[in-house]
């Protein structure tokens, strides 16, 4: 998957192509020299270091003109903000073993609030499959912040199943950094909240005091943040091709309208789950659900957003046994769920033993053969999720849980 990955997903790319360099350079002009990092003119200083050249404007307000540029809410620049006082190059070694690290460190996370305890080696693997995923690869190649908030979120998980609200409430604040992760999730915790408010009001307390200090201290760095972020985000997703897995699979008319009917059925689906404990299985089978779904709504294409599916694997996994046991249904579609799971890996060790025999240039304009099961992964899963959900309450004495 590196092969791939270095040599033929990432080739052509230019030299300084990096997601991390527009949120680092936006928070560099702020804290160093005051300037907003939604301004147009910083954006055209992103261009020319990442391009090569500024992007040109065919009328005025073309999304083009700040292409590229800071499309994160303000208060990223707190997480940066260390890093501002280094060159680019060694933030960007620094990033690189901080990806890795947080990667690595979401699945014990993961595991710690599913109460799935595995064996060393059983770990290794996960560890090792994980890392070696086209997701995770390309999150690192890149640079990309949303490995940090995916891992925020496992933080989040593991601290409300180990009944840590306020912290929990806390890492949740800062995961909404990458708000298109979080959009499905807090409403759903709002609703959980609501259901037994005497125990699990300080979830939200903690949430809306961690926002304020964010957002007001945004403001307090940049009045009126908000409009500009807006403003750049809707340029984000025009010059990014920013639709979501059911605007590709129903068009962009029939997206909406499936979105809606999607999250009717999510709240069908998980109003039961409201009251469950943090320590319930019900309670991590429909996180996972939740995090799916989230990533088959949100307008994004990108494989290193599907590390959000990684809790939906570990259910698969812990329930093995209960599939075992299901319909001919049920172990068909559970079957097809890993067979696309494993297809990158296989056709990534194909396009490598080709390269033994033929030059890489030669397999470039196949670079797209790992990545063929990436719109389809994320609705398989779901619906392997949906089907649990929906058989009954899910406690260790239904699904027959294998430690």
């Amino acid at each position: 998957m590196g092969f791939y990955v270095a040599r033929i997903w990432g080739a052509g790319q230019p030299a300084h192509f990096s997601d991390l360099y527009a949120r680092w350079w936006g928070a560099h002009e702020l804290f160093l020299h005051g300037r907003s990092p939604y301004a147009p003119v910083v954006a055209r200083e992103i261009q020319i270091v990442i391009y090569g050249a500024p992007q040109t404007a065919a009328y005025p307000g073309d999304p083009a003109e700040i292409a590229g540029g800071f499309a994160y809410p303000l208060y990223t620049v707190f997480l940066l903000w260390p890093a501002v006082y280094f060159s680019f190059s060694t933030v960007q070694i620094i990033f690189l073993w901080a990806l890795i690290l947080v990667t690595l460190g979401s699945i014990p996370l993961w595991l710690r609030a599913f109460d799935f305890r595995v064996s060393l080696p059983q770990l290794f693997i996960l560890l090792v499959l994980t890392l070696g995923s086209f997701p995770a690869m390309q999150g690192i190649w890149l640079q990309n912040l949303g490995l940090i908030a995916t891992a925020l979120l496992a933080a989040t998980v593991a601290l409300l199943a180990t009944g840590h609200l306020i912290p929990a409430g806390i890492f949740l604040a800062m995961s909404t950094f990458k708000p298109q992760f979080t959009i499905v999730l807090i409403p759903w915790l709002a609703l959980w909240t609501a259901s037994d408010w005497r125990r699990r009001q300080y979830l939200t307390w903690s949430f809306l005091s961690s926002m304020l200090l964010l957002i007001g201290g945004s403001e307090w760095l940049q009045p009126g943040w908000v409009s500009y972020f807006m403003r750049t985000a809707r340029a984000y997703q025009q010059y990014t091709f920013g639709h979501s897995l059911l605007d590709v699979w129903f068009t962009s008319r029939g997206g909406p309208w499936a979105a809606a009917a999607l999250l009717l059925t999510v709240l069908v689906l998980s109003w039961r789950y409201r009251r469950h404990t943090v320590d319930s299985p019900g309670f991590f089978l429909t996180i996972s659900f939740i995090l799916a779904v989230t990533l088959v709504v949100i307008p994004t294409l990108a494989p290193h957003a599907h590390l959000l599916l990684l809790p939906g694997f570990l259910c698969l996994l812990r329930y093995r046994s209960f599939f075992s046991r299901s319909t001919r249904f049920a172990r068909t579609l559970l079957v097809a769920v890993w067979l696309l799971l494993a297809w990158p890996w296989v056709a990534a060790v194909a396009l490598t033993m080709a390269a033994v025999v033929l030059p890489v240039a030669a397999l470039l304009p196949w670079w797209e053969l790992p990545l063929y099961t990436s719109p389809v992964l994320p609705f398989a899963l779901l619906l392997v999720l949906a089907f649990l959900m929906s058989i009954r309450q899910a406690t260790d004495r239904d699904f027959d849980v294998v430690p």
